[in-house]
């Protein structure tokens, strides 16, 4: 599998190259050294023209090396007007011995035009490229050859064998994200077996395509066939997609380019499509990893092994192809394949009958979504919608390492926390490394709701008490239990007598004090006080210094704990403080989290105290079967390490000051006031009517734009994005609330 990457490149002098060219291949001439990663490239002139004398590295089977002469003869009878080297006729291969050493070596003609290298890829040479490698596949169809069957480290399809490798790559952060990506790969393995196939040139490199510089649009020569198997034409056009958006300011727009090329030629399927960008990740990964095991093998030939490697370790690392851009609606778009099966008004009628009319949809006009990238959603007719409201998503839509972790966990091993599994241990390691002493115990389950749920069950144990106190329109989970702590769901009439609701910072009514009063006279003692410290539910309030430190210290007077409910406001959502609860330098007894940890898969976890968890254990019983599973804390992990290597606290703050800094501005044409609040990328905006709030909503809907409803009267508009959001989302965001603004004020 490896030999023909760890045998050196040939070093045949030139002067015995010349004696070959002209006694062999009957080529009289000058010759002069080319490039080349494996094999010796030698450019013969001569007075009948120019060709090259390809010396074949040591380690290329016969067989291969058969594969790729007959393919070009192949290409010269189905395509002759494609320009692909042709084979010098006669005595296609000869073997040549040099200081003891036989060497193979074959000659083709040369073609004129220079390497597709440096700079931006214009959007028509672009096209061309796709264009141009659907015609060759198309030439290809009629070909097959036994060695096309080889095993080959570039084959997405084996990509996961190349784990060993990445210890090659100098970079810790690189080395872990392509590890995790590479890992991924096999998850696409059943789809590509179902795949339009065929021999494949595997290789349309920016430097294996020739352009006239009087016609950039024009490719005017495909060179290097080394690469060719029988593959998927889609790992083809993925191969081609990579390289040619590299250097492209707008990645997307290049390889949505070279696809609208392709598919001017042959149409791809639906699902080709979905598959692509995972692809082009893959590919990325690979060229990372082999790149670095080659360059580190053969120092001499670094600089051209290597040559790619900085802007391909760019793409993957700021996720330029596979976390924060539009990438499936705008594929199937160009590619004139519908992503979607049913219609909207048919999946209406079908979700009515089969579902609880009680799940409610947003929206006057539901938006039916199909697929999801970065801070992208994409409709059933393919237009994107910028998300400004999802948090369950921490590190974007369909994120690539998050998926290639889960996906990689399932395939070794999903089971429960009663064996020992490394998944869940070191994620509880890695979650209370980052809490307050003495927060040190992690117990896991599968969501907020969950989590809060044990979290009751573990305070009324250790306390003893029953009471609880939460905000006026607080919300944490559905349970029986915490139904009863969520009085923005629940109706009045249910509420209970072991509930006492208190105002939100910056709203009138009753307070603590007065909340342990009511308890006292029913008869009951707090067990806990409960805070989403961002109340998102109340409003999104942001509470003055100590407020939370003086409730807590109450209610700790009074026997019971401190909760924090950390399931929209954790893991950085406030910024750079991390915790919501940490405005004022508060530390619960027990932090409850949910959705944004595990990206969609489910999971939530506690935390508290060594001596509540202990006392706990001796009053109580807990299990869950799918608590801690092995795949979704390996997603969760993911969450944790991106979240911290993208610095998305950081962003938070960033993204959240420049909005509350020009929201103002944008919301100017509206009557009436307006006021705006919150921390990090968690922002109200609290209009002066429900109506008011509805309208602007669905407008923001209209113009590409998602963003949420909150607060007791549902007059707050809810701005809480996927943390992977930039300044560059928030200024389409800002411009789409001035337009929405002036059409509805």
């Amino acid at each position: 599998m490896t030999d023909v990457l760890t045998h050196a490149i040939p070093a045949v002098p030139p002067d015995a190259i010349a004696t070959v060219a002209r006694e062999r291949f009957g080529l009289h001439g000058a010759v002069s050294l080319l490039g080349g990663e494996r094999d010796q490239n030698v450019l013969v002139t001569t007075p009948e023209g120019r060709f090259v004398l390809k010396i074949v590295n040591p380690g290329e089977p016969d067989d291969v090396l058969a594969l790729q002469v007959a393919a070009l003869e192949h290409l010269a009878t189905s395509d002759p007007a494609l320009s692909v080297p042709r084979v010098v006729s006669g005595r296609p291969v000869a073997t040549v011995d040099f200081d003891g050493v036989p060497y193979r070596m074959w000659a083709v003609t040369y073609l004129d035009g220079q390497p597709l290298t440096g700079g931006k890829l214009p959007p028509a040479a672009a096209r061309g490229v796709g264009r141009t490698l659907a015609r060759l596949q198309q030439a290809l169809r009629g070909f097959f050859h036994p060695a096309a069957g080889r095993r080959l480290v570039w084959d997405a399809r084996h990509a996961g064998g190349l784990a060993e490798w990445t210890g090659a790559i100098e970079d810790p952060t690189t080395r872990q994200l392509v590890g995790d990506t590479l890992a991924g790969a096999a998850a696409l393995i059943p789809t590509l077996a179902s795949l339009p196939s065929q021999v494949i040139h595997h290789d349309f490199h920016r430097g294996n395509l020739l352009i006239d510089p009087a016609e950039p649009e024009v490719i005017a020569g495909i060179i290097d066939f080394g690469d060719m198997i029988h593959g998927t034409r889609i790992q083809d056009l993925a191969v081609a997609a990579t390289y040619a958006a590299l250097d492209h300011t707008e990645p997307l727009r290049a390889v949505a380019t070279v696809v609208a090329g392709f598919s001017e030629v042959t149409q791809l399927e639906s699902a080709e499509v979905d598959v692509l960008m995972p692809l082009v990740g893959i590919r990325l990964a690979q060229s990372i990893a082999i790149g670095s095991y080659r360059a580190a093998l053969h120092p001499e030939n670094a600089d051209y092994i290597t040559a790619d490697i900085p802007d391909v370790t760019a793409a993957l690392m700021q996720g330029a192809q596979l976390d924060e851009t539009e990438s499936a609606a705008a594929l199937h778009t160009v590619a004139g394949t519908p992503a979607e099966n049913l219609s909207s008004s048919a999946l209406a009628d079908r979700r009515r009958a089969s579902m609880w009319s009680g799940l409610r949809l947003m929206y006057d006009t539901p938006l039916h979504l199909v697929a999801g990238d970065g801070v992208w959603l994409v409709d059933a007719h393919g237009r994107r919608y910028l998300d400004a409201y999802n948090n369950v998503v921490q590190v974007g839509h369909g994120n690539g390492r998050v998926t290639g972790a889960a996906s990689a966990q399932a395939r070794r091993l999903n089971t429960n926390t009663r064996y020992l599994t490394e998944p869940a241990v070191l994620l509880a390691e890695e979650l209370t490394a980052k809490l307050p002493a003495p927060l040190e115990v992690c117990l896991l389950v599968n969501s907020g709701t969950e989590a809060n749920d044990l979290a009751w069950r573990m305070a009324r144990a250790v306390t003893g008490n029953r009471g609880a106190i939460v905000t006026q329109h607080a919300y944490h989970g559905w349970t029986d239990a915490i139904y009863a702590l969520s009085p923005e769901e629940r109706p009045s009439h249910e509420a209970t007598d072991t509930v006492a609701t208190i105002a939100a910072p910056g709203v009138d009514g009753p307070q603590i004090a007065e909340a342990i009063e009511r308890l006292a006279a029913r008869g009951h003692v707090p067990a806990a006080v409960w805070f989403d410290a961002t109340f998102s539910s109340d409003g999104i309030r942001v509470p003055e210094p100590g407020y939370l430190r003086a409730a807590a210290t109450l209610v700790r007077d009074h026997g019971g704990l401190f909760i924090a409910d950390e399931v929209q406001g954790g893991l950085g959502r406030v910024g750079r403080g991390y915790w919501s609860f940490a405005v004022d330098g508060a530390v619960p007894d027990i932090v409850t989290l949910g959705k944004p940890l595990g990206n969609g898969y489910p999971i939530g976890a506690v935390i508290t105290t060594r001596a509540i968890a202990e006392e706990f254990a001796q009053r109580g019983y807990f299990f869950s079967t799918f608590g801690g599973n092995p795949v979704s804390t390996a997603a969760a992990r993911m969450v944790l390490r991106i979240t911290d290597e993208l610095d998305l606290p950081g962003r938070a703050d960033d993204v959240g000051a420049l909005l509350r800094a020009e929201l103002p501005s944008a919301l100017a044409p509206l009557d009436g006031e307006h006021r705006i609040r919150g921390r990090g990328a968690f922002i109200g905006v609290e209009l002066h009517s429900a109506t008011r709030a509805r309208a602007l909503i669905e407008e923001l809907r209209d113009d590409g734009v998602l963003v949420g409803r909150t607060g007791p009267g549902g007059t707050v508009v809810k701005i809480r994005p996927p943390l992977v959001f930039h300044t560059a989302h928030a200024e389409q965001l800002l411009a789409a609330t001035a337009t929405a603004a002036r059409r509805s004020g």
